[in-house]
């Protein structure tokens, strides 16, 4: 049986409920063709990362607030954060079924929301750890067997795995990124995945971040923002200049994607397909591995966050701006018609996983809000 990539299993969830570039120094094409169209936000402030779900795509930003697409549009469902503190949101991920999604913020803010049970549980704080959180990874299945990763501003990675009783078991802090901020983090499978640093640094990790080596990028001259990690051969990195690296496994591959230059602050990854986003409003669309187009919008907004999504692609960003793009029922969820292959020829490593359904009655008329709120456990690992 095929991969399925998570754009697939997601599709399959949500139903049983319901530019062209060049390398360095090169000019992408542009494309003022599409489907991307502004919606109402409902906040003004700033959103800084969106993730796709069983019940559509989230987003999480500043004042704590976590918003998400429904059928009317899209609405708050966190206020405030977990705390009830307004910490700003910096990073959100969804568990591989899709039925929950994690966020991460400052001062040590971690936050769990179940888009069936409609339950917020805080997580935040980790073994008194209070730095801003700046990213974070999901990998498993919701309430089961979870394995986190949160990354902070100091460089520091920390790893939560779920424990029977439904705890968080987590170890000692490692830095990754030699101590520089971590912007960005994703795993491709439940033990392998991909961080970037603003210090020009990338690394990987195929033991669950216990080990990790560093994989570039030495010419790089420009800040690093996100990270797209689609397997050891399939990486790309949002940077600033316009410019999307590409990583195969053996060389790092600089492609301006922005003919502005303008910095590329988000990018995500759904196997074959891919979407960026950056500052002046910009989006870009992956058609191969060195192929993007760039797409001009009316905005001037920074953009801070993109999904890549199984209903709609979203991109999220200052002043709570939201463009989406709603995804037709033929979409191979594919950019080249291959779902098992990405189009370098290198075989898509994304996690085979099984889709789960919500329940009808989490998802229909009733609007997503925090019915539940809980707090979390964390439990240090035996030895500590």
């Amino acid at each position: 049986m095929p991969d399925q990539t998570r754009r697939d299993v997601l599709r399959l969830a949500t139903a049983s409920t319901a530019a062209s570039v060049l390398t360095l120094g090169s000019v992408a094409a542009q494309s003022n063709e599409s489907e991307w169209e502004q919606v109402e936000s409902p906040t003004g402030k700033s959103l800084n990362d969106a993730v796709d779900t069983a019940a559509g795509p989230f987003a999480a930003g500043a004042d704590g607030n976590v918003v998400a697409r429904r059928e009317s549009g899209w609405e708050t469902v966190v206020g405030y954060g977990p705390q009830a503190r307004s910490r700003r949101l910096t990073g959100i991920d969804a568990t591989d079924d899709g039925t929950a999604v994690w966020f991460v913020g400052g001062s040590g803010v971690i936050g769990e929301y179940n888009v069936e049970t409609q339950t917020l549980t805080n997580y935040s704080s980790p073994g008194g750890k209070t730095s801003t959180w700046e990213d974070c990874a999901v990998q498993g299945t919701a309430g089961e067997n979870e394995r986190l990763y949160f990354v902070n501003g100091s460089g520091e990675l920390l790893v939560g795995v779920r424990q029977d009783s439904g705890a968080i078991q987590y170890d000692e802090v490692t830095e990754p990124g030699g101590g520089s901020t971590i912007p960005g983090i994703d795993f491709h499978a439940r033990e392998a995945g991909h961080v970037c640093s603003t210090s020009q640094f990338v690394a990987e990790t195929f033991d669950g971040g216990s080990t990790w080596e560093q994989i570039g990028i030495d010419f790089a001259g420009g800040a690093f923002f996100d990270i797209a990690s689609q397997g050891e051969r399939d990486v790309n990195v949002a940077a600033g200049s316009g410019i999307v690296y590409r990583y195969d496994g053996f060389r790092w591959t600089p492609h301006v994607v922005d003919d502005g230059r303008r910095a590329i602050r988000a990018i995500d990854r759904s196997g074959a397909d891919g979407i960026a986003a950056g500052d002046g409003g910009m989006l870009y669309e992956r058609q191969s591995a060195g192929q993007w187009t760039q797409y001009e919008t009316a905005l001037e907004s920074k953009l801070n966050g993109v999904a890549s999504g199984s209903s709609y692609d979203v991109a999220v960003g200052d002043g709570g701006t939201i463009l989406e793009r709603q995804i037709g029922e033929s979409d191979t969820g594919t950019a080249d018609g291959d779902s098992t292959n990405t189009s370098d020829g290198n075989s898509s490593n994304s996690t085979t996983i099984t889709a789960t359904s919500v329940s009808v009655d989490a998802l229909s008329a009733e609007s997503l809000s925090v019915e539940n709120y809980v707090d979390g456990e964390w439990v240090p690992t035996p030895e500590q």
